[in-house]
């Protein structure tokens, strides 16, 4: 018979094994115990401030990516602020961002009227000039941005910027400004697009239709160089227009778009404006030939997850259900997969085919195994305001009944040894035992015996002779059984007997009932 001696650090964990078969058992992915560790594939998903603080998934905004053709992007997603597209150095006087009030991706900028501002100063890139780079002729060009205002009050400055050319020998200013002017959005061009004949004109264009406090509205100024057309959209609805012309209309001559060579200010984004903005961009092209948007709309792709293998217990456990708390608004909507398996045998976890369920219904008998996974597909809607949703879930299983504890366990006592015998399991699968042996009451830390130290595998027998104790020493022992998964797998120890070696008569004591 072959002996083996198995670490103490097993044996403490055997220790702590209940007799008794929970009769649901609970996982819980995502909600209080958080996403961190237990997702192996996140993709296009973004985790946002929830309910009391905790993360929950979202599916990640359409975003329009940086092109060739953008000038500037501020996403205000996390600090310390860059331009995405790389043209301007970004110089923010305690910039404020917030995770919960935001439109687009992880968090939009706050801004407080008198309280920090964005300054925005071209960088020198060859082949690429940034719209407000000293002495650079525009063509079209297109600026928009996300705004929830707070106040409305009239002088609000959302943006401004300030700079000079020099013509005819004469040093003429030039200055764009939008503000707030009866509870709309009043963009101001002074001397920004060139008269031939001499003149500084100062073209002005607003919306028809009021701003919404604390409400999220998307604002876009563009021009056409072709055409010298000024069109100011919100929500992609016209609301206002003119032409950079000597006659203000389409039939006049046309104005030249230029940012003067003597200016060196900066952009000013939010000195003087109190609310959120977000997703802040500048788009150019050398030539517009449509009135119809730089940038077109943007679809918003699929996103999923997949979890980490979950473990559920050294032999296979029937997964009852998996709860879902989550979201769909409008067409929106979430898809559910899971699967069971055995093993770990992939890089991916496992490699059993995928099942598809609904949360909160049963799984039925198929669906058992020592390791679970989940899948859930994010599925988007026609229109990004609708974005799917998810908390966390639970998964609710019923584990394996523990391997019965052996009883009928008697000890012999012999010369430096003891001899053990118990009764067989019947019933249950059972792989082998492990004896534990110590010299006090309930702890089993024996090292003394030939076979080595506690406890020691004995495999599938009944009866086992401990040798290489010492004579006139009493000894506590215990025995467990484990299943087909091995010793990890072991069950509640035995009713404890002891037994004191010595070289006179052989005695037998039983556990007590």
């Amino acid at each position: 018979m072959e002996k083996k001696g198995i670490t103490i650090a097993v044996t403490l964990a055997l220790l702590a094994v209940s007799g008794l078969s929970a009769l649901e058992e609970r996982v819980q992915v995502g909600g209080e115990a958080g996403w961190d560790g237990r997702l192996l594939v996140e993709h296009n998903l973004v985790r946002r401030p929830g309910f009391r603080g905790r993360h929950d998934l979202y599916l990640r905004d359409a975003r329009e990516p940086v092109r060739e053709t953008t000038d500037l992007l501020l996403t205000f997603d996390s600090l310390p602020l860059r331009d995405e597209a790389g043209r301007y150095r970004v110089h923010a006087s305690a910039p404020e961002i917030s995770n919960n009030l935001r439109r687009i991706g992880a968090a939009s900028a706050l801004f407080r009227a008198g309280r920090g501002s964005i300054e925005l100063e071209p960088l020198s890139v060859p082949g690429q000039a940034a719209m407000f780079t000293p002495g650079t002729f525009q063509q079209s060009f297109d600026i928009s941005f996300w705004l929830s205002p707070s106040l409305l009050q009239d002088g609000e400055e959302l943006i401004a910027w300030d700079g000079s050319l020099r013509r005819a020998g004469r040093i003429e200013s030039q200055r764009l400004r939008v503000t707030v002017e009866n509870r709309r959005l009043e963009w101001e061009f002074a001397n920004l697009f060139i008269d031939p004949a001499g003149s500084q004109p100062v073209i002005r264009i607003t919306s028809f239709a009021g701003l919404v406090p604390r409400r999220w509205q998307h604002h876009r100024l563009r021009y056409d160089g072709i055409t010298g057309r000024l069109e100011y959209l919100v929500d992609d609805v016209p609301e206002g227009f003119t032409y950079a012309t000597s006659t203000g209309d389409s039939r006049g001559d046309l104005f030249a778009a230029y940012i003067g060579e003597l200016g060196r200010g900066r952009l000013r984004v939010g000195t003087g404006f109190s609310g959120a903005m977000d997703e802040f961009r500048i788009s150019h092209l050398p030539r517009l030939p449509r009135i119809d948007p730089l940038i077109a709309p943007v679809r918003q792709e699929p996103g999923r997850f997949e979890t980490t293998p979950i473990p559920l217990g050294p032999r296979p456990a029937r997964v009852l259900a998996i709860d879902a708390v989550a979201q769909t608004p409008g067409d929106s909507d979430l898809a559910y997969f899971y699967r069971v398996g055995n093993a770990i045998t992939a890089a991916e976890g496992l490699d059993d085919p995928w099942v598809p369920f609904a949360p909160g219904a049963d799984l039925g008998a198929s669906a058992t195994g020592r390791y679970l996974q989940v899948r859930v597909d994010f599925l988007p809607a026609g229109t990004a305001a609708d974005v799917p949703r998810l908390s966390g879930l639970t998964v609710r299983y019923q584990p394996a009944a523990p391997v019965p504890r052996p009883n009928g366990l008697v000890a012999t006592a012999g010369d430096g040894s003891v001899e053990l015998e118990w009764n067989q399991i019947r019933g249950f699968d059972v792989s082998g035992y492990l004896v534990f042996y110590g010299e006090s009451p309930g702890n089993y830390f024996g090292e003394s015996a030939t076979a080595g130290r506690s406890p020691i595998d004995v495999g599938e027998v009944t009866s086992v002779r401990i040798d290489g104790l010492t004579n006139g020493r009493i000894y506590y022992f215990a025995v467990a059984a484990y299943g087909e998964a091995g010793i990890l797998d072991a069950g509640a120890l035995s009713p404890e007997v002891s037994a004191r070696p010595s070289r006179a008569r052989p005695s037998r004591a039983g556990a007590s009932p």
